[in-house]
C-alpha cells in the first residue's frame, strides 16, 4: 500500500564544467497522509534539490537520472510538463525560503493569489479576489482586504511569508513542501508561522514536507525526521526515537549543536570539518573524514541505509555497536 508520497531510488545530478555534482544520490522514503516529515541537514546536503525534484523543477544543467516519485500512487516523473502544471499549486505546493524573491514585485499579493485560483479553479474574478482576502485572513495577516492590495515590498518579512503560505494553500493541496519557511524571521514570528501551519495541516488534512537545518523546529512540529548528509539519507526515525537514540554520528553531532529541549546548561558543540565536495566524494562513508568513530571499513565500503530497530533506519557500520550510545565527537 502506497503513502501520499513514495520516493524510490531518487538520483538527481548536475553536470557542470568542474564535474558531476551528486546532489541526491539514490534516496528512498515515504510520507503518509496527514504526516509532517522533517528533512534536516547542513547546506549542501541535498534537501532543497530533493524538494525541487519532487516538484519537477530541476533545471539545466541538472537532471533527474533515476528513481520514481509516486504521488498518490502516480509517478510524477512520467508526467508531461503540462500535466505537472495542473498538479503544481493545486495538489502539490511549495513555499520557498526567500519570500521577497518568490513573490512577483509587480503584482499585489492579492492578485498573485487570485492568479493561482484562476489557473486551478472556475471561480469568477470577484470570487477569486474575495477568496484571496479570506486566505490572507486565514494566515493571520491583519487588515487582509487592505493588505491584498499591497505589493510585496510593502509587507514585512513575516507577512510576506504568510502571503506565500496563503498562496500555497489556496487550492487545498494534499502535500505542502516548506523550504526553510522561517529563515531570517525572529523566533516569535517563527513560532507563529509553525503554529499556523499546524492548524492548516489539521484543517485541510495536508501532508507536510519540512526542510530545515534546525532539529529543534522539527521536534516541535514533525512526527518523523530524515537526516541527510552529502546527498544521502543517513538516518530516519520518529522524532522522539531520534532524540532519545540517535544512531548516526552525524545526527548526534547535529543534536549536540542545539540547546537541550528541556532547558538546563550544556556546552554546545560543532561538528568538525566541512561537508565534502559533491563532485569528489570520499570513498566509503561520506561522513568518514569528520567522524571520530570511523575505522578502516568506514573509509572503504559505503554503508547501506538499513533498519536497525522497527521504524529506525541508519547508514552506519557502527550503528549497532554499544559504543554508539556514548561515543562520537566528545
Amino acid at each position: 500500500m502506497s503513502g501520499l508520497l513514495d520516493v524510490e531510488g531518487l538520483v538527481t545530478r548536475f553536470y557542470t564544467e568542474e564535474g558531476v555534482v551528486k546532489a541526491v544520490d539514490g534516496n528512498s522514503f515515504r510520507l503518509e497522509e496527514d504526516e509532517a516529515l522533517g528533512v534536516v541537514g547542513e547546506s549542501g546536503s541535498g534537501k532543497t534539490v530533493t524538494a525541487l525534484s519532487i516538484m519537477r523543477l530541476i533545471e539545466a544543467p541538472g537532471r533527474i537520472e533515476a528513481g520514481r516519485i509516486l504521488f498518490r500512487g502516480e509517478d510524477l516523473l512520467k508526467k508531461s510538463e503540462r500535466e505537472m502544471r495542473r498538479i503544481r499549486g493545486k495538489d502539490l505546493s511549495m513555499v520557498f525560503q526567500d519570500s521577497l524573491s518568490s513573490l512577483n514585485p509587480t503584482l499585489t499579493v492579492g492578485a498573485q493569489i487570485a492568479r493561482v485560483l484562476k489557473h486551478h479553479t472556475r471561480l469568477s474574478r470577484r470570487a477569486r479576489w474575495r477568496r484571496a482576502v479570506e486566505l490572507l485572513a486565514a494566515v493571520g495577516i491583519p487588515e487582509p482586504a487592505k493588505r491584498a492590495s499591497h505589493y510585496p515590498h510593502q509587507l514585512s518579512g513575516g507577512m510576506r511569508q504568510r502571503a506565500l503560505i496563503a498562496m500555497a494553500i489556496s487550492c487545498n493541496p494534499k502535500l505542502l513542501i516548506l523550504d526553510e519557511p522561517t529563515t531570517a524571521l525572529d523566533v516569535t514570528i517563527e513560532a507563529q508561522i509553525f503554529e499556523l501551519i499546524g492548524e492548516l495541516k489539521e484543517e485541510f488534512g495536508m501532508g507536510v514536507f519540512l526542510i530545515t537545518h534546525d532539529l529543534s523546529v522539527v521536534a516541535s512540529f514533525c512526527s518523523r525526521v530524515i537526516i541527510m548528509y552529502a546527498g544521502k539519507i543517513v538516518e530516519e526515525a520518529g522524532v522522539h526515537e531520534l532524540y532519545a537514540h540517535p544512531l548516526h554520528p552525524y545526527t548526534r553531532g547535529l543534536l549536540r549543536s542545539i540547546p537541550p529541549l528541556e532547558g538546563g546548561e550544556a556546552r554546545l558543540q560543532s561538528i568538525p570539518g566541512e561537508v565534502p565536495d559533491l563532485i569528489n566524494l570520499p570513498p566509503g562513508c561520506n561522513f568518514s573524514p569528520r567522524c571520530a568513530l570511523a575505522d578502516e571499513r568506514c573509509w572503504q565500503v559505503e554503508p547501506e541505509l538499513s533498519g536497525i530497530t522497527p521504524g529506525h533506519r541508519a547508514a552506519c557500520w557502527r550503528a549497532e555497536r554499544p559504543a554508539m550510545a556514548g561515543g562520537g565527537h566528545d
